[in-house]
């Protein structure tokens, strides 16, 4: 009997230590809401950001490098439909240690990453501004890519992403991505770069923004050159926004503006506004009005919706 105790006391240990030296994380998300669309003359109930479910972990190979790797399902929750790929938001293994992280899948595009920061809305609801700051031609993320973060030095951190071609003969180039971001106490700026390998799309994004207290300013400018024989010499985007405290919640305001030139032509023309307020640390509740004038109909769309992160 006391054998069996000290033996189960052992296993327990080391059950301990293995679980301290690894960590894994169920997480997800699930957002409803009645939406009118941009384009609409209906309301549907429809998700505003990617209602999700995920896996990550971290596992300490000793010496200050670390294992991680990240899975994520994105679904429709309205109708229990799931996206195609599967692992739709993110699949990545990779290594990290002082040198930084280095990741290995389906990775979000580093440009894109300086863009979803400068749009109020990162991306959701029917105020997102993440398709002008896009220009039309930035993708959101990349298969079978390589992906490099570094540490943060005095403020500065940079990425830079490379993509496998995976095509016998195929003599297109690589698509690459690069930012390099700057945060000091209320300043952050960043800039982006893509150009894809097989259009040679290319789309620069440079966004900065001041947390002055009672608001946070945000402004940004992109440019780039989509390719086609029938694509416009240039595309521009421009965005001025700013997010408030506000009895609790967030108020958010932007406007943006995406032109082609050469043949000149306005893309589109975007004001938000929106109010997102936390029932709780994990749920929130908002609402949010926005209004594209280069749309021919229903230019007004509009969402009131609830959505809760676990």
């Amino acid at each position: 009997m006391k054998k069996t105790l000290i033996a189960i006391a052992a296993f327990g240990a080391l059950a301990g230590a293995a679980q301290a030296q690894s960590q894994v994380t169920l997480y997800g998300r699930v957002d409803l809401g009645l939406t009118r669309n941009i384009g609409n003359d209906f309301f549907e109930l429809q998700q505003n950001s990617g209602s999700r479910l995920g896996v990550r972990g971290v596992e300490d190979l000793g010496g200050g490098l670390k294992a991680v790797f990240n899975i994520e399902h994105r679904f429709t929750a309205d109708d229990g439909q799931a996206n195609d790929p599967f692992w739709a938001g993110r699949s990545v293994v990779g290594l990290q240690g002082s040198f930084g992280e280095v990741v290995l899948g389906r990775e979000y595009v580093p440009a894109r990453n300086i863009a979803n920061k400068a749009d109020p809305w990162g991306g959701d609801t029917v105020a997102k501004m993440e398709p002008i700051l896009f220009g039309g031609i930035l993708p959101t993320r990349q298969d079978n890519s390589i992906t490099y973060t570094s540490p943060v030095f005095s403020g500065l951190q940079a990425q830079a992403q490379v993509t496998v071609d995976e095509v016998a003969g195929n003599d297109n180039k690589a698509f690459y991505s690069v930012n390099v971001s700057y945060a000091a106490g209320p300043v952050w700026v960043g800039y982006g770069y893509s150009k894809s390998g097989v259009d040679d799309d290319k789309w620069h994004i440079l966004s900065g923004s001041y947390d002055f207290g009672v608001a946070k300013v945000i402004a940004a400018y992109g440019q780039g050159k989509p390719e086609g024989a029938l694509a416009a010499d240039k595309h521009r985007s421009y965005l001025i926004g700013a997010t408030a405290p506000l009895a609790g919640g967030e108020l958010r305001v932007a406007y943006g503006k995406l032109e082609a030139v050469d043949p000149d032509e306005d893309l589109s023309s975007k004001f938000g506004i929106g109010y997102h307020y936390p029932l709780s640390k994990r749920t929130t509740v908002y609402v949010d009005v926005a209004r594209d004038g280069e749309v021919n109909e229903h230019k007004t769309g509009v969402d009131f919706g609830l959505k809760h992160n676990f």
